[in-house]
């Protein structure tokens, strides 16, 4: 996993997969609408209580914030490990 996929757009991946619409995700995470759609449009960071929520539907709060911080190291320019051309 690389750091130039955005949290945004891996969960719109993540929620294509099972075929879930946002207010599913929705009832299940406890998360606003307005909240997913501002992930899903990058507006808005994953941030440690969007990550716990999310996790209680796609992995772990810990994979959020992860995926976070990977993507803003990345647009900051800064090489992350494993990946020679970032």
């Amino acid at each position: 996993m690389d750091g130039r996929t955005s949290p945004g757009r891996y969960l719109a991946y993540l929620l294509a997969e099972p075929d879930m619409t946002v207010k599913s995700l929705c009832l299940k995470s406890g998360l606003a609408q307005r909240e997913v759609w501002s992930v899903l449009c990058d507006r808005k960071p994953v941030t440690p209580v969007i990550a716990e929520k999310l996790g209680r539907v796609f992995y772990s709060p810990g994979f959020w914030s992860i995926r976070q911080a990977m993507w803003q190291l990345w647009r900051e320019g800064v090489s992350l490990p494993g990946n020679s051309d970032a």
